[in-house]
């Protein structure tokens, strides 16, 4: 039976879409940490927020409203840069996902074909085992009947 002929780029197809899958996984804990970083972001101003209005109450100098205005300016700042961040990488999985599922289609195309092939070479071997099997039954046929004439030609010559 004949080995399939694109067997050597159906591997190289499904050890793509394994490694398309790695990057995928990758790509998506790149995601959940940039998330995870922008939350912790908002919860930090949150609790400054927090902080910062019971100072306000109690009334608070020039210079500490300085240093808050300062720190939400440095927060914008680093929550810009974490959500372009988190945007970045959740661009980077979404094409990660997408090139791995192509590469699962062409795996899936490639197996198609094998399993294609290997009904053809099943079928193409069925046949020719029943030919062998055809010509063998009447080869046998043949020498039993040659041994029946000859059988009868000699109990002729006997008598």
């Amino acid at each position: 039976m004949r080995v399939f002929p694109l067997q050597t780029v159906l591997d190289l197809a499904e050890r793509r879409a394994e490694s398309g899958a790695r990057l995928v996984r990758l790509a998506y804990v790149a995601w959940l940490n940039a998330r995870t970083w922008q939350v912790r972001l908002e919860q930090r101003r949150a609790d400054f927020v927090r902080q910062l209005g019971g100072v306000m109450r109690a009334g608070c100098t020039a210079s500490v409203a300085q240093q808050s205005a300062d720190y939400l300016q440095g927060w914008r700042a680093e929550s810009h840069s974490a959500s372009e961040a988190e945007r970045l990488a959740k661009e980077e999985w979404q094409k990660a996902l997408e090139a791995m599922q192509l590469e699962k289609k062409r795996v899936e195309a490639f197996r198609a074909l094998a399993d294609r092939h290997a009904a053809a070479q099943k079928l193409l071997q069925t046949r020719r085992e029943n030919i062998l099997h055809d010509e063998l039954s009447q080869r046998a046929w043949r020498a039993d009947d040659f041994s029946e004439s000859n059988a009868d030609e000699d109990s002729a010559w006997t008598t």
